[in-house]
């Protein structure tokens, strides 16, 4: 926290404009050094204009924009300077090398979003708000992350968290002054253990929302040879992504693309056609098919109209009943009717007739897997936790669970103490107020180097 760190903010490769970013203590001596232009001192929050020179050489580098925020109110709490260059990134490379030279040291990865953490400017919901809103994928996804960077995530955490430290309070307060502290009110703490276990139970019920939103869905595309897999990938696509013929067999492996599922990021998986064979090559592929309907959160099962269902297929049937299934009978355009049409077994299926090659019925068979997703997970929410926050929550429910049993069986409030002080701790750990040093390493090295 003593250093001054220095790192590139725009993404590589040529553009209009490159940032280069400095923050710590000698971040406005060094970048004057660089840039003697404009007032002296600078004024905070105001862009100045004027040439990047190397001080050695008396060399101009480029003419750009100085942005001087001067600590606390900067994003990382400290002194901050903002080069605006022109975007060539031999030229961008040459700024941050010459202030390296000139004392600063390489940022690590996510290390200004990290030095906002340390120095109280965020709490740690709203700096993985901020890592949400760089890697979004969806509206919905960045909206929640713009809703979370606002504080809507840890506020009611915070709230939930002061009312137990409260009771904590009291309990430890009897316990180490028992003849000038009365007992707790059983009755409040009851109500109190209520209301932050309803807040946890509202809370985890976003998770799944979370997780589609920000990280997308798998969804894999099964059935027999020559059933038009590759055909059905290609048309929810919208462009040629895999190699189509009659010949049965032709997809050997899973080829995979990015698809928007009416606003919903899914990785779509066609997999090799499944039955049995002798040929090595096309064994493996099968394999790795199923290893994809393992890993998939929705299955669509082609199946050729007129020919219903293969042996093979049906085999597989109770055990993907697991995950999100779709049937879909391809090739309806040939005018028949399902072969397994009156087959109870299938009945339950959400079901869609389509001809891939023609893209008739394309429209309601997405229509049907937006649904299909939609009538079993919560997407409507505004804030939603991560796998982090799941955890931790969890663990506090646990905690909060035996605080109630203790109050139930009559036991010592020594007990109530105990647990009420793991329910406190993994209340912090999702804002930041209690974590190790190895979680806070591991969420910011996900981040890029200049954030």
């Amino acid at each position: 926290m003593n250093d001054t760190i220095a790192a590139v903010s725009t993404p590589p490769g040529n553009g209009a404009i490159g940032i280069v970013r400095l923050s710590g203590p000698e971040a406005a001596t060094l970048a004057r050094q660089v840039f003697p232009g404009g007032p002296n001192p600078w004024q905070s929050h105001r862009a100045h204009y004027g040439p990047i020179t190397d001080p050695r050489s008396a060399e101009t580098l480029d003419q750009a924009l100085l942005l001087y925020m001067q600590g606390p109110r900067s994003y990382t709490g400290e002194d901050m300077v903002e080069f605006h260059c022109h975007g060539g990134r031999f030229l961008v490379q040459n700024v941050l090398q010459l202030l390296l030279e000139m004392g600063a040291r390489p940022a690590e990865p996510g290390e200004f979003t990290q030095r906002a953490f340390l120095n109280g400017r965020i709490d740690l919901t709203q700096a993985e708000a901020v890592a949400d809103l760089i890697h979004g994928q969806s509206r919905p996804g960045l909206a929640q992350a713009a809703h979370q960077l606002e504080g809507h995530l840890s506020e009611p955490i915070r709230a939930v968290r002061k009312d137990l430290i409260a009771h904590l309070a009291t309990i430890e307060a009897n316990i180490d002054f028992p003849d000038e502290v009365d007992p707790p009110d059983l009755d409040l703490l009851n109500q109190g253990l209520n209301r932050a276990r309803a807040e946890i139970k509202r809370l985890l019920a976003t998770s799944d929302a979370g997780r589609i939103w920000k990280q997308g869905l798998k969804l894999a595309i099964v059935g027999e040879p020559n059933v038009g897999k590759s055909t059905l990938l290609n048309a929810l696509l919208r462009y040629e992504r895999a190699i189509v013929s009659e010949i049965p067999g032709t997809t050997r492996d899973t080829v995979e693309d990015d698809y928007n599922l009416r606003g919903i990021p899914v990785r779509i998986i066609d997999t090799a056609g499944m039955r049995q064979t002798h040929d090595t090559i096309e064994a493996i592929g099968i394999e790795r098919s199923q290893k994809a309907v393992e890993q998939a959160d929705l299955v669509l099962i082609v199946a050729e109209t007129p020919k219903g269902l293969s042996p093979e297929i049906r085999a597989q049937l109770p055990e993907w009943r697991r995950k999100d299934l779709v049937l879909v009978w391809n090739k309806s355009d040939l005018g028949a009717v399902p072969a397994d049409a009156a087959d109870a077994e299938l009945a339950d299926l959400p079901s869609a007739h389509v001809s891939a090659l023609t893209g008739l019925g394309l429209e309601q068979l997405e229509s049907l897997l937006y649904e299909t997703v939609a009538s079993h997970h919560q997407l409507e929410q505004n804030i939603t936790i991560n796998e982090r926050h799941r955890l931790c929550l969890l663990r506090a429910d646990d905690a909060l669970f035996r605080v109630a049993a203790t109050v139930d069986e009559d036991l010592p409030t020594d007990f109530m103490a105990i647990d009420l002080k793991e329910a406190v701790l993994a209340f912090g750990e999702v804002i930041g107020e209690s974590v190790s040093e190895e979680i806070i390493h591991e969420i910011f090295h996900r981040f890029c180097v200049g954030k």
